[in-house]
C-alpha cells in the first residue's frame, strides 16, 4: 500500500515538472518573435544633390547610406510635403550598384509617399539613391531668385543622421549671392560661385531639418512664382513684422491682467471694503448692546445670516415666553418614549411686540394661523422658509443703520463680477487655443491673466461688505461681549452668575460659543431653563415665563444640530455638554433640538429615477520669403521597414 502511494506521488511530481517545462517552452516561443521583430539601423549619411534647371525645375538626388544593425528590412519610403511645390515627376530609385528598385507612389492629402523595395537586408550596409524632378519649388523675386530645400527631413522614426551634405548646382551664368543653412551648425562654401556645398558639423537628431537656402540673380532661369508662394510670403511677412508686435502687446496686456487685476481688487477692498476705524471700545462687556437681538448680533458679527442665527432667535423667543416647547410621545413597556415629537405652541408673551425677523420666524412656524404646530409637520417644508428669515435679518442690518447696503448683496455683486470674468476667461482660453495663437504666440497668457483677476475678485468678494460707523461700533461692542462669554471665568465667578446661562445662551449660540458656554455652567449648580415642558409634566407659568415645578426635569436650549452648524465648536456636540453636566437635564430637550436643526434643513427626497444636486539662420538681405528657417520645400519624412 505504501509503495503504491509513493509511486502515485512520484507520478504527480513528474507531471508537474513536465507542465512547468512546457510552460517555460511556450513563454520562450512566444517571446522569440518579439525579439525577432526588434529592428534597428544607423543612418550613416544622407546627402542631397540639388540642380537648378534653366526652365525653373529642380532635380533632386538623395543618397541614403544605411547600416542595418538588427532585424530584417525590405523596404524604404520617402514622404514629400507638396504644400510648397507644384508637382514631383520622373521618380527613380536605385541601389549602390545603380540597379533600379521597384517602387510605388501614393498621395495622402498634401503628402506624396514614394515607397521602394529591395532584397532583404540584415546586419549589413546598403546605399539607396532616390532621384526625382520638382516643378514649382523655385521662388522668384525681383531682388533675386531662391532655391530653398530641406536636404535632411525631420521625420525619420527616431533615427539620427550621423553625417549630411547638401550640394546646390546653379545653372550656367548664375552665382550664389547669399547661401545659408538652418538647423544644425554647418560649413557653407560657394558664395559667389555656381556650386554651393553645405556640410553638417554634427549629427542631426530625428525631428530636426537640415535646410539650405541659396539666392542668385533674377532673370537667369525661366518661370514665374507659383500660387503657394504669394500666400507663403504673406504669412512670413506677418510672422516677422506683425506677429512680434502682437506678441508684445498680448504679453503686456496679460501682465497687466495678471498683476493689475489682483492689485485692483486689493485696492477696492482697501478703499471700499474696510469698516471705519473705531478702535478698541472695551476689553470686554458683560452684556450685549441694547436693542440688538441674538439673531441680529450673529449676523452683524460674521456678516452671514444662517441657520445658527435662526436657532438663536428660536431659543431667545422661548426664553422670553413667546413660545412654549412641549415634548410628546407614547411610552413603551420599558417606559421609554416612542414616536417622539415636539409641539411649539403660543406662550404667555406671544402677543408682545416682535422684531421683523422674529415675526417672520413665528409665521414660518405657522403660529400666526394655529395655536400650535408639531415639529414633524415642519419636516421637508421649513427649509423653504429659511431664506426668507435670512432676508429679513439682512434688511434689519440696513434698517438699523449698521450697513448702507446688505452684505449679501455686496458679496453677490462682486462674486457675480468674478463669475463673469471666469466665463470670459474660459471663452478667451478657447479662442486663444483655436484662433488667437495664430495671431500671437503669447495668446495663452491672456486667459492666465484673466483667471488671476477673476480669482482675486472671488477672494475679496467676501470682504467687501462694509459697515457704517454705527455698525462698526456695534460690532466692536459685540466682539467685546463675545470675549466675555468666551472667557467668563476670567471676568466673574461662574457659580455666582448662573442666571446668565439661560439669559445669554442665545448669544452664545449665535457666536458659535455654545459648547464652551455649556461646559462652563455644567460644572456648577445651574438652574434648568424654564421654557421647556418635558413629557408627563404639566405646564406652569412662573414669573420668568413658562416654567416647570421645582425639582422637575429641565434642560438647556440646544443639542447637536445634525451637522448643520459645527464650525468653531458651535452647535455640534451641544447635547453632549448638556447631558454631562447641567443639573436637572431632561434628555427630551436635547433630542428636540437635534430634531429641530435637522428638520429645519430637511428637504424632500427626489422622485425615483431623478437626480439632484445644488477643459539657426541668417537674416542677410533675402529678397523674400522671410528671414528665418522652417520655410523650405521638400520637407516631410522617411524611413525603412
Amino acid at each position: 500500500m505504501r509503495s503504491q502511494v509513493n509511486r502515485a506521488r512520484g507520478n504527480r511530481g513528474r507531471l508537474l515538472a513536465l507542465f512547468v517545462l512546457a510552460a517555460l517552452l511556450f513563454i520562450g516561443l512566444a517571446a522569440s518573435p518579439v525579439a525577432a521583430q526588434t529592428r534597428t539601423l544607423e543612418w550613416q549619411r544622407l546627402d542631397t544633390d540639388i540642380t537648378v534647371l534653366l526652365n525653373g525645375d529642380v532635380e533632386i538626388v538623395e543618397t541614403n547610406v544605411i547600416h542595418f544593425t538588427s532585424g530584417s528590412f525590405s523596404f524604404g519610403y520617402r514622404d514629400i510635403d507638396l504644400s510648397r511645390l507644384d508637382s514631383v515627376r520622373d521618380v527613380q530609385v536605385t541601389d549602390e550598384a545603380g540597379q533600379p528598385l521597384r517602387f510605388e507612389q501614393s498621395t495622402d492629402g498634401s503628402t506624396l509617399r514614394i515607397k521602394y523595395y529591395f532584397p532583404t537586408a540584415t546586419r549589413e550596409t546598403r546605399t539607396f539613391n532616390l532621384r526625382y524632378t520638382v516643378r514649382g519649388a523655385l521662388r522668384y523675386y525681383e531682388a533675386g531668385d531662391q532655391v530653398y530645400w530641406a536636404g535632411v527631413y525631420a521625420d525619420r522614426n527616431g533615427f539620427p543622421v550621423q553625417a549630411a551634405r547638401i550640394t546646390v548646382r546653379l545653372p550656367d551664368g548664375a552665382t550664389a549671392d547669399i547661401a545659408d543653412t538652418y538647423g544644425p551648425p554647418a560649413r557653407v562654401t560657394g558664395e559667389g560661385e555656381n556650386l554651393v556645398v553645405a556640410e553638417a558639423l554634427r549629427a542631426i537628431p530625428s525631428g530636426q531639418d537640415f535646410e539650405i537656402r541659396v539666392q542668385f540673380p533674377h532673370g537667369i532661369v525661366k518661370g514665374q512664382p507659383s500660387a503657394w508662394q504669394a500666400a507663403f510670403d504673406r504669412q512670413r511677412e506677418f510672422e516677422e513684422t506683425v506677429k512680434p508686435v502682437n506678441n508684445l502687446i498680448v504679453l503686456l496686456v496679460s501682465l497687466l491682467l495678471l498683476f493689475g487685476g489682483p492689485a485692483l481688487a486689493v485696492a477696492l477692498w482697501y478703499t471700499r471694503g474696510r469698516d471705519p476705524d473705531v478702535g478698541l471700545i472695551a476689553d470686554y462687556l458683560n452684556e450685549p448692546p441694547a436693542g440688538i437681538t441674538p439673531g441680529v448680533a450673529g449676523t452683524l458679527v460674521d456678516e452671514q445670516a444662517d441657520l445658527r442665527d435662526v436657532i438663536a432667535t428660536l431659543v431667545d423667543l422661548a426664553r422670553r415666553g413667546v413660545l412654549v416647547m412641549e415634548e410628546q410621545g407614547q411610552p413603551n413597556q420599558a417606559g421609554l418614549l416612542t414616536a417622539r415629537d415636539w409641539v411649539f405652541s403660543r406662550g404667555p408673551q406671544f402677543d408682545s411686540p416682535l422684531l421683523a425677523h422674529e415675526q417672520k420666524l413665528i409665521e414660518a412656524l405657522g403660529l400666526r394661523q394655529n395655536d400650535s404646530v408639531s415639529l414633524s409637520a415642519l419636516r421637508n417644508r421649513f427649509y423653504m422658509k429659511i431664506a426668507g428669515i435670512n432676508d429679513v435679518l439682512y434688511n434689519q442690518l440696513v434698517a438699523g443703520g449698521y450697513y448702507q447696503r446688505r452684505p449679501d448683496q455686496v458679496r453677490g455683486a462682486y462674486a457675480s463680477l468674478a463669475t463673469v470674468l471666469m466665463v470670459v476667461t474660459f471663452i478667451v482660453g478657447c479662442l486663444a487655443m483655436t484662433f488667437l495663437i495664430d495671431l500671437a504666440d503669447t495668446a495663452l497668457l491672456l486667459p492666465m491673466g484673466l483667471g488671476a483677476t477673476a480669482l482675486a475678485f472671488f477672494i475679496v468678494s467676501g470682504q467687501m461688505p462694509v459697515r457704517t460707523r454705527k455698525g462698526a461700533e456695534a460690532r466692536m461692542r459685540l466682539e467685546a461681549f463675545k470675549r466675555y462669554l468666551q472667557n467668563i471665568e476670567k471676568y466673574t465667578n461662574v457659580q455666582a452668575a448662573t442666571e446668565q446661562f439661560e439669559k445669554y445662551l442665545p448669544y452664545a449660540i449665535a457666536f458659535g460659543l455654545d459648547r464652551t458656554w455649556i461646559s462652563k455652567f455644567a460644572a456648577v449648580d445651574t438652574p434648568a431653563p424654564t421654557w421647556y415642558v418635558p413629557y408627563g409634566r404639566p405646564r406652569y407659568y412662573g414669573p420668568r415665563g413658562p416654567a416647570m415645578p421645582a425639582g422637575a426635569g429641565g434642560s438647556s436650549p440646544l443639542s447637536d444640530v445634525g451637522g448643520a452648524a459645527t464650525a468653531g465648536g458651535g452647535l455640534g456636540g451641544l447635547d453632549r455638554g448638556l447631558s454631562q453636566g447641567l443639573s436637572n437635564i431632561n434628555s427630551g430637550l436635547t433630542a428636540m433640538f437635534s430634531s429641530v436643526a435637522s428638520t429645519f434643513v430637511s428637504t424632500p427626497a427626489p422622485p425615483p429615477g431623478s437626480s439632484s444636486g445644488r477643459a539657426g539662420g541668417s537674416s542677410r538681405g533675402w529678397s523674400g520669403g522671410g528671414s528665418f528657417g522652417g520655410g523650405s520645400s521638400g520637407r516631410g519624412g522617411g524611413g525603412f521597414g
